[in-house]
């Protein structure tokens, strides 16, 4: 009698995350709903994720760890690979360095059993430092990025609606750990695009979403995990990630039919986030030459798009120089929190 495949799979995308896995595995494995497969994956991990891999493959039969020999230079290339092997109908990309709540599949789950249509489902996320402290909800991040409650409830939207009108401006499933996938629109669209390397998995939200439905939940059904340096970060030390954010606002642009307005905001918006990177950049060593080529570039095209721009970056230079001195005096985070307290839309209450 042939064996039933499992109704879930689960990709766990490794790359030298050891002091998270023990829970973040554990978190897997206590999942209400037990019906999955998980495929544990190691790019080339150089710290001990190897031996704690091999232990929870060695110790629960769900588990199968596959290691790549030379590493991949791709966490998206690793979700391909993983869904390359999967079985089940669903796909969730667990990344190994967050927590799941245990009713997080089971919840999930009911939602894309009870929205055929729908492609994605997700839940609300807790952010936690690297002590598994919760930090705050990322309601915080919608309400600063959108406004409005709408993330505070339930809902259910065509892909076609939440691309043109929320997708444009903002990722607005914030991690992959907090989702869940259907498989075979996964494989209809060949997964997401390997030599993206910041923000592939907003691009392939939005070609997931162009036949299919997006489903959602207020639930805290994921921690995301914050790092001291985070690949954000690192992205940031160079102008490339805003190429990558402005073919994103181009392709909908032209695939899909947004509103004039919500294209110019969109398109602000990348040339905000472009100036505020400008003093963060690393403006040294090898790299010196191609980032001034590849701003210079970007420079002319925002000058196009936005022209203001030209007053944001001595803005963002003062800026800039104003949060040296709070840093200096030691008072930075706590402005932050208090700006945060009284003008939620506007502060963050803490740099991510």
């Amino acid at each position: 009698m042939k064996e039933s495949r499992p109704r879930v799979s689960v990709i766990v995308p490794n790359y030298m995350h050891a002091p998270y896995l023990e829970e973040r595995l554990q978190s897997i494995a206590n999942q209400s709903f037990a019906d999955f497969e998980v495929l544990l994956l190691d790019d080339a991990s150089t710290d001990s994720s190897v031996d704690i891999l091999k232990a929870w493959e060695a110790k629960d039969e769900r588990f199968r760890f596959t290691p790549n020999v030379q590493n991949s230079g791709s966490t998206f290339a690793q979700w391909n690979k993983g869904a390359g092997m999967a079985v089940g109908d669903y796909l969730w990309i667990a990344e190994s360095d967050d927590v799941a709540d245990p009713h997080l599949l089971e919840k999930l789950m009911g939602l894309l059993d009870a929205h055929p249509s729908a492609v994605i489902a997700y839940g609300q996320s807790m952010l936690i430092d690297e002590e598994s402290k919760p930090l705050h909800s990322f309601d915080v991040h919608y309400q600063y990025i959108f406004g409005g409650d709408r993330w505070s409830k339930a809902y259910v939207n065509t892909g076609k609606h939440e691309i043109e009108n929320y997708m444009i401006l903002h990722n607005v499933v914030p991690n992959a750990s907090g989702a869940l996938l259907r498989a075979s629109r996964f494989h209809a669209i060949g997964g997401a695009d390997p030599m993206v390397k910041l923000n592939g998995d907003w691009m392939f939200y939005i070609r997931m979403l162009e036949a299919g439905d997006i489903v959602y939940t207020p639930e805290i059904l994921n921690y995301f995990r914050l790092h001291a340096v985070t690949q954000r970060q690192r992205a940031n030390a160079n102008g490339k990630v805003y190429r990558e954010l402005l073919a994103i606002v181009d392709y909908i642009k032209a695939a899909h039919q947004p509103e004039r307005w919500i294209v110019q905001k969109a398109y602000r918006n990348v040339a905000a986030w472009w100036t505020h990177s400008l003093y963060r950049q690393t403006w040294r060593g090898m790299g010196f030459r191609e980032n001034v080529r590849v701003n210079s570039q970007l420079f002319l095209r925002f000058l196009r798009l936005h022209p203001l721009v030209l007053l944001h970056i001595p803005y963002e230079g003062l800026v800039r120089m104003a949060v040296l001195l709070l840093e200096s005096l030691g008072l930075k985070e706590p402005l932050r929190r208090l700006l945060h307290r009284f003008f939620p839309r506007h502060f963050m209450p803490r740099a991510t």
